[in-house]
């Protein structure tokens, strides 16, 4: 299996052809080629629309771009699932300032992040108090009156689409918050296999587990073992949540994938919630158990779509 790696940049539409980069020895060697018949194609090349619907003319891609939804969307389209309603989180598009104190005095604590966000950029904890607000944003947390929380939201979430969750207690024992990672991969005969289950805990952060932003990753067992008298339940609904929620993704999407890594929160019962679904995890952590798995799917592709 030969492979190469390139940009869309590197692509020169008009004569059907590709200045790529292959791994020849130790270094990498440019090569002029023609398009892949099979091309794993990173979501963040979207943008690119043109060259997008250009190689879905020319070749099977990993991810074909299409029907993608926001996390508003999957959540409000899970709400009317027989199955998977019960893992909804409450959720409120913000259109202005009033939207988010009529979300506060229904739930009273919530969470207000972007539609579209990553690594979990400008995400905010607002709690309701009896006289004003606590608001939490990475390590930090204030107090804030009405006019001053209306001013965070002029200058920090109005400009950009942002929506209301009902806050989830998903935490350890240390008040640290944590979601558990279920990242899936496509196998070898294309069915969905769970690559690995862990933990991101934002250790000192006040809102959400963001490694990025400090914090840290733990197996998952040993972390269920000890936070929850009941680890064993939960670690059984995280497993069988794995294996089948990446085909109810394929179903609303209405396309083929290869990969999915879904983010669960656990509440102080064991009660599990979505927070996000993302169709570009992250494999830093996990890059053997990716590479054995996609490997495996690209063969698979080759002789199932590509041939």
């Amino acid at each position: 299996m030969d492979i190469i790696y390139f940009h869309p940049n590197d692509i020169d539409m008009e004569n059907d052809k590709i200045n790529a980069k292959s791994f020849i020895g130790d270094k990498w060697v440019s090569v002029e080629t023609g398009i892949p018949k099979l091309i794993d194609i990173s979501p963040f090349c979207f943008k690119f629309s043109n060259v997008t619907k250009y190689l879905r003319s020319k070749a099977v891609l990993t991810d074909n771009g299409l029907n993608r939804i926001s996390k508003e969307e999957l959540q409000e389209i899970l709400l009317k699932d027989e199955v998977y309603s019960r893992y909804v989180i409450p959720t409120k598009p913000i259109e202005a300032f009033s939207d988010i104190e009529m979300f506060l005095q229904e739930h009273k604590e919530i969470v207000v992040k972007p539609v579209y966000s990553q690594r979990g950029q400008g995400v905010y904890r607002i709690k309701k108090n009896k006289d004003n607000y606590s608001v939490g944003f990475k390590t930090t947390e204030k107090t804030m009156d009405s006019s001053e929380l209306e001013t965070l939201y002029e200058d920090e979430i109005k400009d950009a689409k942002h929506i209301a969750q009902k806050f989830v207690y998903s935490r350890t024992k240390n008040d640290d918050p944590f979601d558990c990672r279920i990242h899936t991969e496509k196998d070898r005969n294309g069915k969905w296999q769970i690559a690995r289950i862990y933990v991101r805990i934002g250790i000192g952060q006040k809102v959400i587990s963001n490694v990025n932003q400090g914090g840290g990753i733990a197996d998952v067992v040993p972390f269920l073992k000890a936070n929850f008298p009941n680890w064993t339940a939960i670690h059984e609904k995280l497993k069988s949540f794995g294996k089948s929620f990446p085909y109810k993704m394929e179903t609303i999407r209405k396309t083929n994938l290869m990969t999915l890594g879904v983010d669960i929160g656990i509440d102080k019962d064991g009660e599990l919630y979505i927070f996000e679904a993302n169709s570009a995890p992250a494999t830093n952590s996990i890059k053997a158990e990716v590479t054995l798995l996609r490997c495996g799917y690209y063969q698979h592709l080759i002789e199932t779509k590509v041939k």
